[in-house]
């Protein structure tokens, strides 16, 4: 494995896990706080509904755009210092959005910190992938279990901070100052840290060696790309419903109360972190393509359960436990999938920040066209579409991501 001495790479230690999560954490932390804010926000540059629309489309434009630059990024300056500056900028780049006194000015701050995000997703879950390598274990779910509960927990201090009536750039600005402070701690730690280096034979007089690639293993490299994207955009069909409709579903699909229908996006995620925090545990007792096929399955038994509910008119609590199932099988999809860099890494030489790259682009691409898709479908043929899609998605997910992680 080659070592970079700028960087004081010694390899002993497995200290390393540390940068990754702190990267997740102050990502979701962020995210979760501003998230929170978002109707203050549009009050502050008086917005309309569709004005807003089309400024966090930006956001999501400069995520797709962070993701496909953010491999560059890694090659620059490797996978731990790209990790580490682009959380910097995206918690400079938060006040930036929380500040931002007019429409115009709001919408290139979150043009910006789309960039910063879609980079700082890429580049942190490539440097977990060397840090998991490193030290022949598994960090994937509790990297992502780690970002939920950020989310989860700034999302409770900004409804704290709203109800307080404290100033949205106060708010934003102290959970991006202690982001920074966070990450300038990491920086300063610089014991224990992994190469950043393709794992491989060790380097020669001549210089590394570089992995054969027989015409075996490229042929089986150009089968599983597609099948890994493919994964990437159906576990976003419905992930993506499942934190953004299912609320609406509930509404007017089953009369919930707004008390009851605010609980499934909830639920949802809640079922997300629960199967998080067992992911490495189960994926170190039976394996990645068997985990891979679990979640897949679980995931379309619960949203067939819930297709079948919301066609019967069953009790609202039926479809309340579906969703929440759903969320639990979804858990895993994209922690394995950014997991599979691992093996591609390995087995073919691709630098886990491109593999990263490829499911960030387009999980995000997927969350992009899934409103645009849900919408339409849902005024044409009522809200029993929400779990139809979400079961298209699943039966996908189900076929492509065993294939993808095996």
């Amino acid at each position: 494995m080659s070592v970079d001495v700028a960087d004081g790479l010694d390899g002993r230690t497995s200290s390393d896990w540390r940068v990754p999560a702190v990267a997740f954490a102050v990502n979701g932390a962020l995210y979760g706080s501003l998230l929170t804010r978002f109707p203050e926000i549009a009050d502050r540059v008086s917005a309309s509904e569709t004005q807003f629309g089309v400024v966090l489309f930006a956001a999501a434009i400069g995520g797709l755009l962070g993701s496909l630059v953010a491999p560059l990024l890694a090659r620059a300056v490797g996978e731990r210092s790209a990790t580490l500056l682009a959380g910097a900028g995206y918690a400079l780049l938060a006040v930036g959005v929380a500040w931002a006194p007019q429409l115009i000015l709001l919408g290139g701050a979150l043009l910006l910190l789309g960039v910063l995000d879609g980079a700082h997703d890429v580049v942190m879950n490539a440097f977990a992938v060397r840090v998991q390598q490193h030290g022949a274990t598994t960090l994937m779910g509790r990297m992502h279990a780690t970002w939920s509960l950020s989310l989860a927990g700034a999302g409770v201090l900004g409804t704290v901070a709203a109800g307080l009536r404290v100033p949205v750039a106060l708010h934003v600005g102290i959970a991006a100052t202690v982001a920074l402070v966070a990450q300038l701690a990491i920086a300063l730690g610089r014991k224990g840290m992994v190469a950043e280096g393709p794992p491989g034979p060790a380097p020669t007089a001549d210089g590394p060696e570089r992995p054969a690639r027989p015409a075996r293993s490229l042929a089986r490299l150009r089968y599983v790309l597609p099948v890994l994207g493919l994964a990437a955009v159906a576990a976003s069909y419905v992930e993506s419903p499942g934190q953004e409709w299912t609320g609406l579903l509930l509404s007017r699909g089953f009369d919930a109360t707004p008390q009851v229908a605010a609980a499934a996006p909830v639920l949802f995620g809640a079922g997300l972190l629960a199967s998080r925090l067992l992911l490495d545990a189960a994926v170190s007792r039976v394996g990645q393509a068997r985990v891979a096929a679990i979640s897949g399955a679980t995931m379309m038994t619960a949203v067939g359960a819930g297709l079948v509910c919301t066609l019967v008119g069953a009790p609202v609590w039926w479809a309340l436990a579906a969703v929440a199932m759903a969320g639990f099988g979804a858990g895993p999809a994209f922690p394995l999938l950014f997991g599979s860099a691992d093996q591609l890494s390995v087995r073919h030489g691709i630098p886990p920040a491109r593999t990263a790259s490829m499911v960030s682009a387009l999980s995000r691409v997927g969350a992009i066209s899934a409103p645009i898709v849900v919408g339409p479908l849902t005024d044409a043929f009522g809200m029993v579409m929400v779990f139809a899609i979400m079961a298209v998605g699943a039966a996908l997910v189900l076929g492509a991501l065993p294939r993808a992680v095996r």
